[in-house]
């Protein structure tokens, strides 16, 4: 994938961010989706869910509340 950029308006830098975590819209707009997890070995996204890059990491996001469901750290080094 391409170098990481922080949305425009997002001037925390980068948090670990874990299950549970309710995430800013900011950070899972459509232009952050991984558009084809398999080839990075994610399980696939059904529904409302979606896999979101955020730095370095993979979050499986809903999209429709923002909440974390699940994480792979360190996934784009």
């Amino acid at each position: 994938m391409p170098r990481y950029y922080a949305p425009y308006g997002w001037n925390y830098g980068y948090r670990r961010f874990g299950i549970g975590f309710t995430l800013n819209s900011i950070l899972f707009n459509q232009s952050y989706w991984i558009d084809d997890p398999e080839y990075y070995r994610l399980p696939p996204a059904y529904g409302p869910y979606e896999w979101v890059r955020y730095y370095n990491d993979a979050l499986l996001v809903d999209i429709r509340t923002g909440y974390v469901v699940d994480t792979v750290y360190d996934i784009f080094w």
